[in-house]
């Protein structure tokens, strides 16, 4: 009984191997002084593996864990926060989807904090202010007509450093001297290519 249990072992973690993707980006965002990318790992019929990958000025990167709760949710828009602050906003993207849930993570302390969550399926216009982000939600009426409506939420404790309006996905952003993009096809972005002043560097995931 041991040896056929190993055996179905072995040959589930080879098919799923097998079936897995390559790593793909999905978003992107800077505070200037590094850049943070989301990174998602899909296998078929299985929930995707995220992460974030963060670029220092330096051009040296590292690899953050995402919480038990997010770490099958794909990372959709990140937001740069004061006393060097991330605020990730995620999705469960496979099947229907679910409602975008809003983490803070605190890279000195390590910590991951729940702010709120937005029931809104379908969305790619936000507005982002200091201490909210309002989502212009896409959602059938009661006539099957399609209609926007506009949903804030609050990020209670938080001072995001970039307001203004954000067209997702984001594949490109410029602050100071740091400028960074996503390479390869929209949604299968493939290579993160970093630039600092003279230096420039590319990243896989």
């Amino acid at each position: 009984m041991k040896k056929i249990s190993t055996l179905a072992f072995a040959s589930l973690f080879i098919t799923s191997v097998a079936c897995a993707q390559a790593p793909v980006f999905t978003t992107l965002n800077t505070s200037g002084k590094d850049i943070f990318a989301g990174v998602k790992l899909e296998a078929k019929g299985m929930e995707p593996e995220t992460y974030l990958l963060q670029v220092t000025k330096d051009m040296s990167s590292n690899k953050i864990a995402l919480p038990t709760e997010l770490s099958h949710r794909e990372v959709v828009a990140l937001f740069p926060a004061e006393k060097n602050q991330l605020v990730v906003m995620s999705q469960r993207t496979v099947e229907q989807g679910d409602s975008p849930q809003f983490h803070s993570y605190n890279p000195a302390k390590k910590e991951w904090k729940k702010l709120a969550q937005v029931d809104c399926m379908t969305f790619s216009k936000l507005k982002v202010e200091k201490s909210s982000v309002t989502v212009s939600c896409l959602e059938t009426n009661a006539k099957g007509q399609e209609v926007e409506s506009q949903k804030k939420v609050a990020l209670k404790g938080i001072t995001l450093t970039q307001p203004g309006d954000v067209i997702l996905p984001m594949a490109k952003v410029e602050k100071d001297s740091i400028r960074a993009e996503l390479i390869g096809d929209s949604f299968e972005w493939k290579e993160l290519k970093v630039g600092h002043d003279k230096k420039e560097k590319t990243f896989r995931p």
